[in-house]
């Protein structure tokens, strides 16, 4: 296995961690799976930092990877963009990362994350892994930077190829690539799936997509109980947690916190003004900003359709490999990111205005992502013919140079505004 050249800023990350959750526990006003949340983060990247110590394969992976397998197989995983993500928010050093990338050859118009994910491998800053995985699934950018951090961490790497349509033809090809990629993992790790093992966390997986679902419904009242950059935490448990008993308790815990808010007709803001859609991802190092600034207004992000609103089905345990291939099919982000933008993805998002009772929505449109900014114009339209404004701000999740917190924040001023004369 490989040996880390520099953990200083996982150790960071921890310490950044550890000191968020000590500071929810001490005020009383922070939701409790708040800190679970954060006690889940310092967590899984001190499985990183120790898995070599530990003697564990260590497998770096790229957004909506099936990590259900790396949990079956005791294979510690590494969300290469997530983390990238977290350096930003955490400990602002972003700079560094996307000069890095830049450095390494990959232009400005390349998406922030992926560049990131090269700036963190080529400065050596993580833990290199033993192994790196990734697939086409969620976009191009996502089916190439795999090929980069192989190249950078001298790494072998498997690459998963997810097919575009759901019928029994494809399901069967993903099932025999999901197959391959065990082989691959069995003969790097020198350790055998565990079969029981993944039928268990295909049954946690299920349970985890229901208790979304149970925390969509709640959010649908009014006032709306969750707060407003909370859905990012929605996010995390499932890209960085799929199927792990940590996930089952923090959103158990969100959940019942949820509940007993609408019971007490409490929202999150009060008093609630202005309740919005929220699409695509706001800029994660203006998190803070952004809170004070919807608190201030009294807005919510009410529903974001294509990030937390899972499609209709099951997973089955005693078909694990199988549901672990169902499952790519039911996320939410497939909606709008991967493949053709169908009628019924508008249609989600019509329903999910007139549900959530939305006043308006706000597009974060990253200009690195050129699969979601395609369907702007559309969404735009969709939404116009139910009478819900749409503003769409352009920005970059990751680097702060696209635009700056003031023209952001007059952007905002400017449509709650408008709302307020509707």
């Amino acid at each position: 296995m490989t040996t880390t050249e520099n953990k200083n800023e996982v150790d960071l990350l921890i310490r950044s961690f550890r000191l968020m959750a000590r500071m929810s526990r001490a005020r009383p006003t922070v939701r409790s799976s708040e800190t679970l949340y954060y006690q889940m983060l310092s967590e899984y990247y001190t499985r990183i930092r120790n898995a070599n110590k530990d003697g564990k394969l260590l497998a770096a992976h790229t957004v909506f990877f099936p990590t259900e397998i790396l949990y079956a197989m005791d294979i510690v995983p590494m969300h290469t963009e997530m983390t990238t993500w977290l350096t930003a928010l955490f400990l602002r050093e972003q700079a560094e990362l996307l000069a890095k990338g830049a450095e390494l050859g990959l232009a400005p118009e390349i998406c922030s994350p992926h560049r990131g994910v090269a700036g963190i491998f080529g400065l050596g800053i993580i833990p290199h892994p033993d192994v790196v995985l990734w697939s086409n699934l969620i976009c191009d950018n996502t089916a190439k930077s795999g090929e980069l951090m192989m190249k950078l961490s001298h790494s072998p790497g498997f690459f998963l190829d997810n097919p575009f349509q759901n019928s029994l033809g494809e399901m069967n090809y993903l099932v025999g690539e999901l197959q391959d990629m065990v082989y691959f993992l069995e003969e790097r790790s020198g350790r055998k799936m565990d079969w029981n093992k993944l039928s268990e966390i295909v049954a946690r997986t299920n349970l985890e997509m229901e208790i979304y679902r149970e925390i969509c419904e709640l959010r649908k009242a009014v006032p709306s109980p969750m707060s407003n950059q909370s859905y990012l935490e929605l996010l995390s448990a499932d890209y960085m947690f799929p199927g792990q008993p940590e996930a089952i308790q923090y959103l158990t815990q969100l959940r019942d916190e949820l509940k007993l808010m609408v019971q007490q007709g409490k929202g999150s803001v009060s008093p609630e003004h202005f309740r919005l859609m929220t699409l695509f991802i706001p800029p994660m190092y203006l998190t803070s900003y952004l809170d004070k600034l919807f608190d201030a207004r009294g807005a919510v992000s009410a529903v974001e359709p294509l990030f937390t609103q899972w499609s209709e089905g099951k997973l089955d345990p005693a078909k694990p490999l199988e549901s672990v291939a169902m499952k790519s099919f039911l996320i939410p982000e497939r909606r709008s990111m991967y493949g053709p933008l169908s009628g019924q993805a508008l249609q989600d998002i019509s329903n999910a205005a007139k549900q959530y009772k939305v006043d308006g929505a706000i597009y974060w449109a990253f200009i690195g992502c050129r699969h979601t900014c395609a369907t702007i114009k559309v969404i735009k339209e969709t939404l116009n013919e139910i009478d819900v404004p749409m503003l769409t701000v352009d920005c970059d999740i990751v680097d702060p140079t696209i635009n700056s917190e003031e023209e952001i924040g007059d952007k905002l001023a400017q449509f709650f505004e408008m709302l307020e004369d509707r």
